[in-house]
């Protein structure tokens, strides 16, 4: 029985790989509703490509609020909760963790009038 309910999770697992990384990331399977709202997920990762777990990172508006979350265990993060009128061109994504520097970010996702969630890549290289 035990055996079968871990070959029913695997499967489960393989099947909805973009789940899995919002429920890594601390989110929900239902997460994705934010209405109008923009919102920013990525991954921070070392010089190898390796996720770089627990390290803060932070989304700014020029000349307005910031919102602060944490990398999971594999470096995944997601910064929800930008108004519909914030302006995407205007956010700074960031990144810290002790030990580190941040080397580089890659924006994925371009901006524009549809799109609601950008993906950012913050690069880190161990001091």
């Amino acid at each position: 029985m035990q055996r079968r309910l871990r070959h029913t999770a695997l499967i489960i697992l393989l099947l909805a790989p973009g789940s899995v990384s919002a429920v890594l990331a601390g989110g929900s399977f239902d997460d994705d509703d934010h209405g109008d709202q923009l919102s920013y997920f990525g991954f921070v990762r070392d010089a190898r490509g390796i996720g770089v777990g627990d390290a803060k990172v932070t989304g700014e508006v020029k000349d307005g609020a910031s919102v602060v979350t944490r990398t999971d265990v594999l470096g995944v993060y997601r910064l929800p909760g930008f108004s519909k009128d914030t302006d995407p061109t205007k956010v700074t994504i960031s990144c810290a963790k002790d030990g580190y520097r941040q080397t580089g970010i890659l924006q994925r996702t371009t901006p524009g009038p549809d799109v609601k969630a950008f993906e950012v890549e913050c690069r880190m290289q161990r001091m």
